[in-house]
Order: structure tokens, then C-alpha cells, then sequence
């Protein structure tokens, strides 16, 4: 009997704990934003997922690095890293687009779980010169929040 008690408020407990983590991932994952970046704008893409836009006067490399350590706290470990899209250089071709992003890096930080999605993926990129002062980033970088959560 005590054994069946025990084994009910195990399995009720466990319930619990999963209600509430399914509704923790019911809001977008914050990740700390660079130091000194200035909010940029907001793009809801859909239910349950939204772009943020950050700008900021150093380097990509300087954000990345930023990032990275994000990274090894949010993890443990080093073994997820900040990818650079592509590796050295910038895409081919691509010098003459105002619009297109030069080189990006990519920082994936998942809490996604059973049945459940969350994550916000980190993009950092150079920002390009545009005629409209509002869109001309020129000189600066972009920080881009891309995320999704569940609904």
C-alpha cells in the first residue's frame, strides 16, 4: 500500500515538473544582449517566433567572441561554437548588394525539449551602407535574434 502511495505522488510529481517545463518554453529564450548594443527594431515572423535587431560600433569578430562565451557558459562546455558563414572571406559576388550579408556568424543557443521548441539563434554580420538613414548600417555591426518558442 505504501509502495502504491509512493508510486502515485512519484508519477504526480513528475507531471507536475512536466507542465511546468512545457509552459516555461511557451516564451521566447532570452540570451543576454551584447554589451552597449542599441535595440534596432522588431519583426514578429509568426506565433511564437520573432526577430530582434541590435546595431553596434565593434567588430563582428568582437561580437562573436562575446557570443562564444555565452555559448561555453550556456552549454559547459566548448564543444558548441559561433560558426562563420563562410569560413574566411566573403560570399562571392555579393559586393555589389547593398542588401546582402557579406559574411555572418551563427550561435545557436537550444532549449528545446520533448514535444517543445525553443531557441534563439544569434546572427552577427556587417551592416552595409543604405540611402535611407534608417536602414544605413554602414560602419556598424548587425546583431540578429532569430527566435522560435512554443505555442
Amino acid at each position: 500500500m505504501i509502495v502504491g502511495i509512493v508510486g502515485i505522488l512519484i508519477v504526480g510529481a513528475w507531471l507536475v515538473w512536466f507542465f511546468i517545463d512545457q509552459a516555461s518554453r511557451q516564451v521566447p529564450f532570452d540570451v543576454a544582449v551584447y554589451p552597449g548594443a542599441e535595440f534596432w527594431g522588431e519583426n514578429d515572423v509568426q506565433p511564437g517566433g520573432r526577430n530582434l535587431f541590435y546595431r553596434t560600433p565593434d567588430s563582428p569578430e568582437l561580437v562573436a567572441e562575446f557570443y562564444q562565451l555565452r555559448l561555453n557558459e550556456y552549454y559547459g562546455d566548448a564543444e558548441q561554437f559561433c560558426v562563420r558563414i563562410p569560413p574566411e572571406g566573403v560570399n562571392e559576388g555579393l559586393e555589389n548588394n547593398p542588401n546582402a550579408v557579406l559574411y555572418q556568424f551563427k550561435c545557436m543557443f537550444d532549449r528545446s525539449g520533448f514535444n517543445a521548441t525553443q531557441f534563439t539563434q544569434v546572427i552577427i554580420y556587417p551592416g552595409r551602407y543604405n540611402p535611407d538613414p534608417f536602414f544605413n548600417a554602414e560602419g556598424l555591426t548587425i546583431v540578429k535574434y532569430e527566435q522560435q518558442w512554443q505555442q
